[in-house]
């Protein structure tokens, strides 16, 4: 049977809890599935797979007394729904956690996994980034206070120094033989495996960021500019595609820069501020 506790989508889950199910007892059926469950339609579990229906209490409950669900495995699952299921960022980060929780308790926990979790941290606290860069402008010799007053707004010397153990955990920085700290690579970009809700995360300090740099500093040291356009789906697509063509061509000066001082933080926002297909009333 697959493991719950690999999966981070409970719809998937049981997609291939019932795929496995079945090939092992072809007899097996959504109908037989949803009885065990205690669900009386036999269709809604399929809905539920497919996305147009979302689960109940009383169906997570009944879901693991048909799966035979230890305690563990029901505590991941029913953390799961509601993680996949949560209607804002801080709700998904509370059932994150709890998950999280789960995780760790396992003894036999992968090293897969481990990255995983390490690679979400990464993500979900702004300053990573920013620790890594300075080390790859100016290298570090271990002064985890100096590093903490280097970060901007400013942070504690401990988190300076959990977030050099990331980043050697995650090999993004190297101890040289003299011990001092350099980058492995100049440049990284998001893995598609990563979960949104660390990127989620990341975008939502960095904006944070953005308003606290557009109040404090002055016009000379920072770059804010805004448009409001109308266009269709497709222009939006190119554009989107621009955005990423500007990011890598950015992302080449960067790299090619010998005499970097300073880390920045470049955000792209490009969002609706209109309902979708607005219907025009005839006047």
């Amino acid at each position: 049977m697959p493991n719950i506790t690999d999966y981070t989508d409970h719809r998937k889950f049981l997609s291939d809890f019932y795929e496995d199910t079945k090939k092992r007892n072809p007899n097996f059926s959504y109908q037989l599935f949803s009885e065990k469950a205690g669900i009386k339609s036999k269709g809604f579990l399929h809905n539920v797979i497919q996305g147009s229906r979302n689960l109940t209490k009383a169906n997570v409950f009944g879901l693991i007394q048909a799966m035979k669900f230890n305690k563990k495995e029901a505590s991941y699952f029913e953390n799961l729904v509601a993680f996949n299921c949560a209607e804002n960022l801080n709700e998904r980060n509370f059932y994150y956690e709890r998950l999280s929780q789960v995780r760790s308790c396992e003894k036999t926990a992968s090293q897969a996994k481990i990255v995983h979790q390490d690679q979400y941290e990464f993500y979900s606290r702004w300053y990573h980034s920013v620790i890594r860069s300075l080390i790859d402008i100016y290298g570090f010799d271990g002064d985890y206070e100096w590093l903490a007053k280097s970060v901007s707004p400013q942070i504690k010397p401990l988190q300076a120094k959990k977030s050099v153990e990331l980043l050697l955990k995650l090999g993004l920085v190297k101890k040289e033989a003299d011990a001092r700290f350099t980058v492995t690579d100049k440049c990284i970009s998001t893995p598609k495996e990563i979960l949104d809700l660390a990127i989620t995360n990341f975008h939502n300090d960095t904006g944070k960021l953005a308003l606290q740099a557009l109040a404090v500093l002055p016009v000379d040291k920072r770059n804010f500019s805004g448009m409001t356009l109308g266009v269709s789906r497709e222009t939006y697509n190119e554009i989107c595609e621009e955005i990423y063509n500007l990011r890598m061509k950015i992302l080449n000066k960067a790299e090619a820069d010998k005499n970097a001082d300073m880390v920045y933080q470049l955000n792209f926002q490009f969002f609706p501020v209109t309902k979708a297909a607005i219907e025009r009333k005839n006047v």
